[in-house]
């Protein structure tokens, strides 16, 4: 808290500005074969409509907001995804022209992130992160006449590699989440670097009175009024605050009826009565002082990758290089994509919502149909389509799923290299049970196809053996695409 006399920190707002493509619940793989354009069949029928919607309820209002206070000295910082920009341009290309509006407002920092919103950062393999990230900086230059220098990296822990990946491409510094991975330890309020690129801290908690508390009737500080929360800025510690915010927070998933967006009209004044005044990101790393280098640290248990999110990550890498519509692939890249795969998704300026274990797998579910067949129809147009058919990941329905004596044990192969990844560390006498049964022949011959390779591991009792020789055929088989 700030002693009497003390100069405010100054507070650096950003908003997150994106719509994902949706899955379509209900798909099907028989629906798709009917359709020319699979993303008919893909993503949700009625992604328009319920965009509509959100424009109508956040974005537009939001936005006229935004604007009335940037007119009137209120600085901040917009993250805008190139999909959002995408389905704005076909559908409602008012709403594009009002954003417009604000992203080239002379008090608006544009933010570079990845174009498709994307978990690309998370890969073994950075390349795809690499070409999202420059795609996006050409959109922005082209829409917006801006070359953004500050990365929003906030959907993930920043690594050694993505930090190098940025400074490589322009990227001059970053803001990161305050509840992951090397932030942890340290006092959000201050400007520090990390692998010599500069970085500020987003305010978690101060973010989540906005995000998730405010609409609480049963918080113990409802309702939160601009003053009161300008006030909390005003006396904490630090020299910068960031608040980094789900745009579709004002009026979409929080109402207006909680009065959001007046809170959102009010704030600026608020700020600027209590002396706060609001700044940039590159503008806070350019004035104030750094407080070191921040280390590596674990993410938190609230950031570590369930099961069935590590399963899907590594089968979206894995397509990359066997899909034919890479724009398709791109849209499954989506981060709100692994949210929903969590029992629990996080906040920090992103709204928080519970859900069961049954919704958590539905979509997981749903999601590696579409990624399945997406892989095998595209089979046909690559250099080996047996290949290709022997190296995509299956739906759940035909995942190889171990178990001991009937009883499953919770891990399921959805392709060839996860079987050898389950392989490594399924207990004994799980791995045991299935060899005695020639589960991994039969499997591999009658659902992956692949009968050169059910040959050769066909007798094979060593666990060892049967990882090396299944690796193998997978590393030939690559040859053949590649």
């Amino acid at each position: 808290m700030k002693g009497e006399g003390q100069t405010p920190p100054a507070v650096c707002p950003g908003f997150d500005i994106h719509y994902p493509c949706y899955l379509n619940p209900g798909f099907r793989p028989d629906m798709a074969k009917r359709l020319k354009d699979v993303k008919e069949s893909y993503f949700d029928p009625y992604l328009k409509e319920d965009l509509g919607i959100v424009i109508d309820r956040s974005f537009r209002p939001a936005t006229e907001i935004l604007i009335d206070t940037l007119d009137e000295g209120f600085a901040c910082a917009l993250s805008i995804s190139g999909v959002v920009v995408e389905l704005l341009e076909a559908w409602y290309p008012d709403m594009l022209d009002l954003l417009s509006r604000a992203a080239t407002h002379r008090n608006v920092e544009l933010l570079a992130e990845t174009y498709y919103h994307s978990v690309a950062g998370q890969f073994r393999d950075l390349g795809e992160f690499e070409t999202e990230v420059l795609m996006h900086r050409d959109l922005m230059k082209d829409y917006f006449s801006a070359v953004p220098t500050t990365f929003a990296h906030t959907d993930y822990s920043i690594t050694p590699s993505t930090a190098e990946v940025l400074s490589d491409n322009g990227i001059k510094a970053a803001i990161i989440e305050g509840d992951s991975g090397p932030a942890l330890d340290s006092d959000p309020n201050h400007v520090y670097t990390y692998n010599g690129l500069p970085v500020i801290i987003t305010h978690c908690n101060l973010a989540d009175d906005i995000a998730v508390r405010f609409p609480w009737r049963d918080w113990d500080r409802w309702p939160l009024t601009a003053d009161r929360y300008a006030e909390w800025i005003s006396i904490s510690p630090g020299e910068c605050i960031t608040l980094y915010l789900d745009y579709r927070v004002f009026g979409d998933t929080i109402g207006a009826e909680t009065g959001i967006l007046e809170f959102l009209h009010a704030l600026p004044a608020a700020l600027a009565a209590k002396g706060v005044e609001s700044t940039h990101p590159s503008d806070a790393i350019a004035r104030f002082p750094s407080h070191g280098d921040i280390g590596e640290t674990a993410p938190p248990e609230n950031q570590q990758r369930t099961i069935l999110q590590q399963a899907a990550l590594q089968a979206l890498e894995e397509a990359g290089n066997l899909v034919a519509d890479k724009k398709v692939w791109r849209r499954l890249l989506d981060t709100e994509n692994l949210r929903r795969m969590a029992m629990r998704s996080t906040s920090c300026g992103k709204t928080s919502y519970p859900t069961s274990q049954q919704a958590a797998h539905d979509h997981f579910i749903n999601f590696m149909r579409v990624l399945s067949d997406l892989e095998e129809r595209s089979a046909p147009a690559s250099r080996s389509p047996r290949a290709v058919l022997s190296l995509r990941c299956v739906s759940p329905e035909k995942a190889f799923h171990f178990s001991s004596h009937e009883r499953p044990i919770g891990y399921a192969a959805h392709s060839l290299q996860e079987l050898v990844n389950i392989l490594e560390f399924a207990p004994d006498d799980v791995v045991n049970y299935h060899l005695e049964r020639g589960d991994f022949t039969r499997w591999i011959e009658l659902v992956i196809g692949d009968t050169t390779l059910a040959k050769n591991i066909s007798g094979i009792t060593d666990r060892n053996e049967l990882r090396s020789t299944i690796q193998k055929r997978i590393d030939s088989l690559w040859k053949r695409i590649r």
